[in-house]
């Protein structure tokens, strides 16, 4: 996952060299196909002298070459604003390599190294007419060549700023999608904190030193647990149900031992992969909003299934009696809502997290997501 975006001057300034491949690339097939197809048209035609052709048409190719990465090299300088005058700059170009490129293939063929029967004298009237014949014969075509070589680098420089584009706009995401799951994340173990003071000071008013001290040591344990893990990964499931189930420990000792619990877990659900304290806020609440309203015992069972289509389904449920109207907690919505948003984060639409009442009393909290191995 990226861990920083390179800044647009930078990277500019380095250049792409996966554009510069593209473009490389391009260079390449054309010039060759330019060779190649000059080389067949003169084999079907049965030119004499086609070896010695070849190698001039070889020579005036990179003339060609060196003309149309020029064209490159100034356009992905060019610091123009818009498109229309990047494709004007391009047509300017265009003709003055035209020039150059038709010249150059007439010194080479007819000045330079004629090859037999096409030398030319190299007296003034001579030379102006090959020149002449160069214009009219492969200005025009050679000038719309170079002008469609432009508009490929361009396309080329777009479809690299539309990836560059995509990539950062991706990394932004992912950069929001870590900030959110460390702050859902953070926000268990202050939760956690307080529930565990809040039975901590129920010992010591009690004057139970003993269970007191215990308590202490097993918060320690839990502690560093819970703090120790990653925000951002994943953990087994066998490992956070052990992990609750202490916390559940911790909690009879401040309840009396009122609290009873039931759990359920298959083989192939213990070894799957869910986010690192999923389960807490729901077990929490299963406390608080359950077992923190009630004077009654209370049930809570944890279970953990895999189910044939697939998938994983994690339910935890409580038996206490529901709280007086108008006297439900707020904190209860809020556990549920980072839950929810956790497992939407990591898995998309593929999990949910359906809550609710059980008929008469008790309160249920169904989790149903993709069951993922190590």
């Amino acid at each position: 996952m990226p861990e920083h975006i390179v800044d647009s001057d930078v990277a500019h300034e380095a250049g792409d060299p996966v554009q510069k491949r593209s473009v490389a690339g391009a260079l390449a097939l054309f010039w060759c196909a330019f060779v190649a197809m000059y080389t067949l048209r003169a084999a079907l035609l049965d030119v004499d002298y086609q070896f010695e052709s070849f190698v001039r048409r070889s020579i005036v190719a990179i003339v060609g070459i060196a003309l149309s990465w020029l064209m490159y090299r100034v356009l992905d300088r060019a610091t123009l604003s818009s498109l229309r005058k990047k494709i004007l700059l391009t047509a300017t170009m265009s003709l003055p390599a035209g020039i150059i490129f038709a010249t150059a293939s007439v010194l080479v063929f007819y000045v330079f190294a004629p090859i037999p029967g096409a030398s030319c004298d190299t007296e003034f009237p001579c030379f102006r007419r090959q020149i002449m014949v160069a214009i009219s014969d492969l200005l025009i075509s050679w000038t719309f060549v170079f002008i469609a070589w432009g508009m490929l680098c361009l396309s080329l420089a777009s479809a690299q700023a539309t990836r560059v584009a995509d990539r950062r706009a991706s990394a932004h995401r992912d950069a929001a999608r870590l900030a959110e799951i460390r702050a859902l994340r953070y926000q268990i173990n202050p939760h956690f904190l307080f529930n565990v003071l809040n039975s901590l000071m129920a010992l010591v008013s009690r004057g139970d030193l003993r269970e007191a001290e215990a308590l202490i040591a097993q918060i320690g344990r839990f502690m560093r647990y819970s703090l120790g893990a990653d925000p951002l990964a994943d953990a087994v499931l066998g490992d956070e149900i052990d992990m609750q189930m202490s916390y559940l420990e911790l909690e009879r000792r401040r309840f009396l031992h009122r609290l009873t619990v039931k759990l359920e877990v298959t083989e192939a659900a213990a070894v799957a992969l869910i986010p690192s304290l999923l389960l807490q806020p729901l077990v929490e609440n299963a406390i608080k909003h359950g077992l923190g309203r009630s004077t009654d015992a209370v049930t809570i069972r944890i279970q953990a299934i895999d189910l044939p289509d697939g998938r994983l389904q994690i339910v935890i449920e409580d038996d206490a009696l529901p709280a007086p109207h108008g006297q439900a907690s707020s904190g209860l919505g809020i556990g549920l809502r980072n839950v929810a948003a956790r497992l939407a984060l990591h898995f998309g639409a593929t999990a949910t997290c359906a809550a609710g009442p059980i008929a008469a009393r008790g309160f249920r909290v169904a989790l149903s997501l993709p069951l993922v191995r190590r």
